[in-house]
């Protein structure tokens, strides 16, 4: 289950980098990345691991808040014009 979502998550990353939807890539690849260490068997007691899956979470959701601010920004943008 763990490497199906990897899998998917990472051939969804590929297409929206491949559009130049970087951080939108960015935000589907790191958080897929941090649940599947998670989930893939990472022992509790490797902490400084869990604490850099946890962190790869954040840094998703907040790449995934920096796509969502450039896409209002630019739709903004364009209704000025």
């Amino acid at each position: 289950m763990t490497t199906l979502l990897f899998v998917l998550a990472s051939v969804s990353a590929i297409f929206q980098a491949r559009k130049g939807q970087w951080w939108t890539a960015v935000a589907v690849f790191l958080p897929s990345l941090g649940v599947a260490a998670l989930l893939g068997g990472l022992e509790w007691q490797s902490t400084p691991l869990f604490w850099l899956a946890f962190v790869l979470v954040l840094a998703g959701f907040g790449a995934e808040g920096m796509a969502y601010w450039r896409t209002r920004t630019a739709g903004r943008r364009q209704v000025d014009q």
